[in-house]
């Protein structure tokens, strides 16, 4: 006698095998996709972060004309960029969420300058866009030795719902100024 049907007993260990084959798939998938969530929001922080750099590079022969005119305009000549990119006003407006492009004005001590970043607005994902300046210390460097120069960081850091991470994570980029 030739048998040509499959029994009940050999369909329910193909489906078997096949359920155990699936779940693992299943997994590499999922989290395959949480992955790339999670470098599409650090593609994002260094888009953002990149478009302020640019700005400051683009930026940095005519910043010895803003530190002139921001002792001017204050009176205080000890002054330096450091003051205006640290400036407590102008790191609020950075951070503050904008649901449009913006163009923030520089400040010192409470005075806008004529010069502004513009900034794209952020994801909803992002929780903080800072940038921190601080002076290198050149003393040792005869050839810098001449000029102030500045170690800018910029930060953004962000939080995402889908990976099932509530700690935020952050890039960090560093470019360097020159004052005078």
């Amino acid at each position: 006698m030739n048998k040509t049907a499959l029994s009940m007993v050999e369909i329910m260990v193909a489906v078997v095998i096949i359920a155990l084959a699936t779940g693992p798939l299943i997994a590499v998938l999922s989290s395959s996709n949480r992955m790339s969530n999670a470098s599409i929001y650090e593609e994002m922080a260094v888009h953002y972060g990149r478009e302020i750099s640019d700005q400051l590079l683009r930026l940095s022969p005519m910043l010895e004309k803003v530190v002139s005119d921001a002792r001017t305009l204050t009176g205080d000549s000890s002054i330096t960029l450091g003051n205006i990119l640290n400036d407590s006003n102008f790191c609020a407006a950075m951070e503050a969420p904008n649901p449009a492009v913006k163009a923030i004005p520089f400040e010192v001590n409470g005075a806008q300058l004529p010069l502004r970043l513009v900034l794209s607005p952020l994801d909803p994902a992002f929780t903080r866009r800072r940038i921190q300046a601080e002076r290198l210390d050149t003393s040792s460097n005869s050839l810098l030795n001449a000029a102030n120069y500045w170690k800018v960081n910029i930060e953004l850091a962000w939080v995402d719902k889908n990976s099932g991470r509530d700690t935020p994570r952050k890039v960090t980029m560093g470019i360097i100024i020159k004052e005078d």
